[in-house]
This record gives C-alpha cells, sequence and structure tokens, in this order.
C-alpha cells in the first residue's frame, strides 16, 4: 500500500488529507485567517486613515495572508510523517502553542489597526511595550513549531527523497534564519537601518524602503524558504534526476540571498534605491 493509499484509510480532515487532530489545528488557524482577510477587506475601502504611508488595515491584511501560508503549508508537509508521529507530544504541543499564538498576534493586530497604531516596533507607553515583546514570544512560537515539524520530518517522513529534504531544509533553516534576523530587528528596535522619510518612496505592495536599509527583504526570503524548498524537492522528484542535490543547491543559494540582502540592510542601503 502506497503512503498516500494508507493516509486515506482515514476520513479526511480535508480533501487528501489524513484526519488528525494536529492537522485539523493547523487547517484551522490557516482558514481562519482568510476568514479573517476577507472581513476586514471593507476596511480599505470605507476607511481612509493612513498609518507610516499605507491603510490602516493593510498590516492586518498582509498578516493574514502570510499566516494562510504558513500554516496550510504546516498543515501539507505534517501529512508526510506516520500518523502515530505526526500527533506525538512534541508536534502536538507546539502546534497548539503557535495557534493560540496566532489568535493572540492578530487579534492585537486588529485592535491596533482599528486605533489607528502601530502594533510593531511601538514603544509610546508602557502597554504596548509589554504587548510588543509579548508578540515577540508569540512569533517565536509561529517559528517553533515549523522547526519542530522539520525535524520530525528528516527523522521520520515517507515523503520522496527531494520533498523531504526540501520540507526539512526549508522548515528548519528557514526558522533559524527567521529567528535570526526577526530577534535582530526587535533589538534593533526598527526594520530599518536609517531614518525612512516620511513619505518616502516604498517598494510597491510590499512598503519596503526605497531610501533607506529595510531588514523585511531578508526576512521575507528566509521565512518563505519554507515554502520554496519543499515545493523545488517535490517538482525534482516528478522531474527525476539528482533532487536531493537539486534542493541543496537551491537552500545554499536561497539562504546565500537571505544574508545578502541582511548585509546589505545593515550597511544603509536600500534593496531597490529610488
Amino acid at each position: 500500500m502506497s503512503f498516500l493509499d494508507r493516509q486515506r484509510t482515514h476520513a479526511p480532515a480535508f480533501p487528501g488529507m489524513d484526519d488528525d487532530q494536529v492537522t485539523r489545528a493547523m487547517l484551522a488557524g490557516a482558514f481562519s485567517m482568510i476568514a479573517l482577510f476577507v472581513v476586514l477587506t471593507p476596511g480599505w475601502f470605507i476607511d481612509d486613515r493612513v498609518l507610516e504611508g499605507a491603510n490602516v488595515w493593510t498590516k492586518p491584511q498582509k498578516f493574514a495572508v502570510s499566516l494562510f501560508v504558513h500554516f496550510m503549508t504546516l498543515a501539507v508537509l505534517a501529512q508526510t510523517l506516520p500518523r502515530n508521529f505526526r500527533t506525538g507530544p512534541s508536534l502536538s504541543i507546539t502546534t497548539y502553542l503557535a495557534i493560540g499564538a496566532l489568535v493572540l498576534e492578530t487579534v492585537y493586530i486588529v485592535i491596533q489597526a482599528a486605533r489607528g497604531r502601530r502594533s510593531h516596533f511601538n514603544y509610546d507607553t508602557g502597554l504596548e511595550a509589554a504587548l510588543y515583546a509579548a508578540m515577540g514570544v508569540g512569533a517565536l512560537l509561529l517559528v517553533l513549531v515549523a522547526i519542530v515539524l522539520g525535524v520530525q520530518i528528516w527523522r521520520r517522513s515517507e515523503a520522496s527523497a527531494g520533498l523531504k529534504t526540501g520540507a526539512a531544509a526549508g522548515l528548519i533553516l528557514g526558522g533559524v534564519l527567521t529567528l535570526v534576523m526577526s530577534g535582530y530587528m526587535s533589538s534593533n528596535a526598527s526594520r530599518w537601518v536609517g531614518v525612512h522619510p516620511e513619505g518616502g518612496a516604498v517598494v510597491p505592495l510590499f512598503g519596503w524602503s526605497r531610501e533607506v536599509g529595510d531588514l523585511r527583504p531578508a526576512h521575507f526570503v528566509s521565512l518563505h524558504m519554507m515554502q520554496t524548498l519543499p515545493l523545488i524537492g517535490w517538482l525534482s522528484d516528478r522531474a527525476g534526476g539528482p533532487s536531493v542535490i537539486i534542493v541543496w543547491v537551491a537552500a545554499l543559494l536561497q539562504g546565500a540571498q537571505a544574508v545578502a540582502l541582511f548585509v546589505q540592510a545593515l550597511s544603509g542601503q536600500p534593496f531597490w534605491p529610488a
């Protein structure tokens, strides 16, 4: 019996997925973000307030999309584990902690957007500074579950070689780089290296500064290694050839790109100069 056949012997939590509490929690987290995105979308049309050069509802919308992608990735990749390991204590505990962090972080981000105030890098009041610090703990939990899943996949996954390597490398390497870069941003007390002028040029859609160093491009590349490397591994398996080598080359290139963007930002140089 094949891996997928074994997975489908249980009622699906979602079409093509095995039914277990960890997968259900991850899917619940993902689809709650889609629901949040839909609920907040009218804000773009009826609320013209601007915060840091963007509509006040831009940040919660961007976070909703990012967290949907994150938890959907985790749910899909968790399916490559045998059921007994997927529902084991390490992955179960970190998944529930991550879901708790998801709820608390999104609630705070939405409340701050409604108030027209920053949720990130906000030290204006003692309460906001404390809540921003708490968000840092929440971000750690959101990434920790990915690293734990990556370790489990590396040790236990029944997936094909390229997908297994891509999933493990993407979740572990991408997770570690994300923690390092987000940790530095928090210690720097700003996403920028330098002073971004009010109304200064930014990268469309992303909002990255085109005037001064911005740490977010490096963070973006490292974070999304969790999606790109498993996808490269999956495609390499189907194309034939040395899928594991292809994955490691891609991991090296993407890791180097993230580090290069990080060093560029630290030098005060924008990702895309105006």
